[in-house]
């Protein structure tokens, strides 16, 4: 099971995620795991604290206006690419890509894994186009999703189900698949959801994570019994609703 911290990345500074309602995501603050909003201190400051160093980044000027603005979209790759020069993080990147050259261009700033959101893939075969070119090991598909339902731009994804989504990355050998569920980023709810368990139960050969809603170290132990390998985590660390103490229990029970 993975535990992955989640750094929302926007004009570079760390935000608050809460429900995908990017317009009001703020600087983190009140964090019992770090004192400020730069990246490289909160990176720093979970594995010094909670001894994790695998970190899920959303570059969210890139997400949001990849398509409309250069000076905004690309404020944070200087950052990324020097959080990325520190080995001992594991850096899995969404960073909004629609195309191979953006996909070569996230991998190319020295992260570990790219991230390909169907809110900003353009189609099935683009999965296709990135495997035939990038080890299908360096690439992880995520699902997300608002209010249940697919959160796509793409028509033809808006008509695909998730399922299909996934056995289709499955097939192709990617790395891992994400279920994010954007409603309940920061919402502290709990994880479950039903297109997340139809994934977990229909898909075997690839490693299944989930994002938003986590509020405890309970509700990792209910993902881990329902076949799921990994949960993005930001709120449940930042209000120690997760502790070292338990990490150390869970990870050597």
């Amino acid at each position: 099971m993975k535990l992955i911290p989640v750094l929302d990345l926007l004009y570079k500074q760390v935000v608050q995620g809460i429900g995908g309602q990017r317009d009001i995501y703020q600087p983190i603050t009140d964090s019992v795991i770090v004192s400020t909003a730069e990246p490289l201190h909160v990176l720093e400051s979970f594995y010094e604290n909670l001894a994790l160093a695998e970190f899920y980044i959303a570059d969210l000027n890139q997400i949001q206006w990849k398509q409309e603005s250069d000076e905004k979209a690309l404020q944070n790759l200087e950052i990324i690419r020097k959080l990325s020069e520190n080995k001992k993080f594991n850096i899995l990147l969404d960073g909004g890509c629609q195309t191979l050259t953006d996909v070569k261009q996230q991998l190319a700033l020295g992260i570990n894994s790219a991230v390909l959101g169907t809110e900003t893939m353009k189609s099935i075969q683009f999965l296709d186009e990135v495997t035939a070119e990038i080890d299908p090991e360096k690439v992880i598909l995520s699902i997300d999703l608002k209010g249940g339902k697919l959160l796509a731009s793409s028509q033809q994804l808006q008509q695909t189900t998730p399922l299909e989504l996934v056995k289709h990355a499955e097939n192709l050998g990617f790395q891992a698949i994400i279920v994010l569920e954007l409603e309940k980023v920061g919402s502290q709810k709990g994880p479950l959801n039903d297109t997340l368990l139809e994934i977990a139960q229909n898909v075997s050969s690839i490693p299944v994570y989930t994002g938003g809603g986590v509020r405890s170290i309970e509700d990792i132990e209910i993902l881990q019994e329902n076949n799921i390998s990994g949960a993005l985590i930001a709120t449940a660390f930042h209000k120690g609703k997760i502790s070292r103490k338990e990490l150390d229990k869970f990870f050597h029970k």
